[in-house]
């Protein structure tokens, strides 16, 4: 007898946050194959936990449980027996703001616990959300966007580790009618906590033999950062203007939240989004004939618009 009986388990870790929530989800709501769902958070009590709880009441493919990435003793528990992994390791420190450059490598370690669990427990398709690296794709130039670079360390190891790896590389989803870069610069776009779970989803559906060693943008249709603001408007009726901020009020802004150390590393990646090739996806990263999503897993990216539609969203 397998392992593996149906139905498979698949762990999803972050399973209470933004992208996680979204997996669960869509892991859910497949129904061919139906997948068990081990949703994984650091605090089975807290209101994020409970809250997913909520959304799916007496769904009995659905358990929590308790484990976190810098226990790595508490992920071989909770991988115990899983056919499939979702990953997703956070760039920033739970509670915490990133004080120094040498704080980012938090991300790195978590990575390595989360492989050696899944290699210990013999997991077969470990599907992952990554970022490219931007110090090969800018040759040097920008060489600390650790919160990108970080994630693509953590995949070239996932890939030389384990059987089957999938990745997405999403967009961040993030709106602002203020960036520092130009108004014509085309930009991708997702919706992280909807679009990563039809994505990963879909790919648990296929199975390692369509999708393995495959990355995966999860992106749509590109605009300009000035479009942005248009769209808002047409949906909302609201004014809406791009008005660019400079590039130290950004990174100014963002070390103010985030924590010091964190500032050189955004004030880099907004560089090289002003520079990145406009034919190219994923970050200005990758050929967009390679980008096999529609034609491998027959699912797209929502546009700006989608989302807005969707969430109701009108404006902070």
């Amino acid at each position: 007898m397998s392992m593996y009986e149906n139905p498979k388990i698949v762990t999803v870790l972050g399973a209470t946050g933004n992208q996680g929530s979204g997996v669960v989800q869509a892991l859910l709501k497949t129904t061919t194959p139906s997948l068990h769902v081990r949703a994984i958070s650091r605090d089975v009590t807290s209101a994020s936990a409970e809250k997913l709880k909520a959304r799916f009441p007496n769904n009995h493919r659905l358990e929590l449980v308790e484990a976190n990435v810098y226990d790595r003793g508490s992920l071989f528990k909770a991988f115990n027996n899983s056919y499939g992994v979702f990953a997703v390791t956070n760039n920033r420190l739970p509670g915490q703001k990133i004080e120094t450059e040498k704080d980012m490598d938090h991300e790195l370690e978590a990575g390595r616990n989360i492989l050696e669990a899944a290699k210990a427990c013999n997991v077969q398709h470990f599907v992952m959300s990554s970022l490219p690296n931007l110090t090969e794709a800018s040759n040097g130039q920008f060489s600390k966007v650790y919160h990108f670079d970080n994630k693509s360390k953590i995949e070239h190891w996932a890939r030389r580790e384990l059987p089957a790896v999938t990745s997405l590389h999403p967009e961040n989803g993030t709106v602002r009618f203020c960036a520092p870069i130009e108004g014509n610069k085309l930009a991708d776009w997702v919706d992280p906590s909807y679009d990563i779970g039809l994505y990963a989803a879909k790919i648990f559906s296929l199975g390692p033999e369509k999708t393995a060693s495959k990355t995966y943008p999860v992106v749509s249709s590109k605009l300009t950062f000035a479009e942005f603001a248009k769209i808002f408007t047409e949906k909302t009726g609201r004014e809406a203007v791009y008005d660019p901020i400079t590039l130290d009020q950004w990174g100014a802004t963002v070390a103010s939240t985030v924590g010091k150390g964190y500032e050189e590393d955004i004030r880099q990646m907004m560089q090289w989004i002003s520079v990145a090739p406009d034919e190219k996806v994923c970050y200005g990263t990758m050929d967009s004939r390679d980008n096999k999503s529609w034609e491998d897993l027959g699912v797209k990216a929502s546009t700006f618009a989608e989302w807005m539609e969707r969430t109701l969203w009108a404006g902070p």
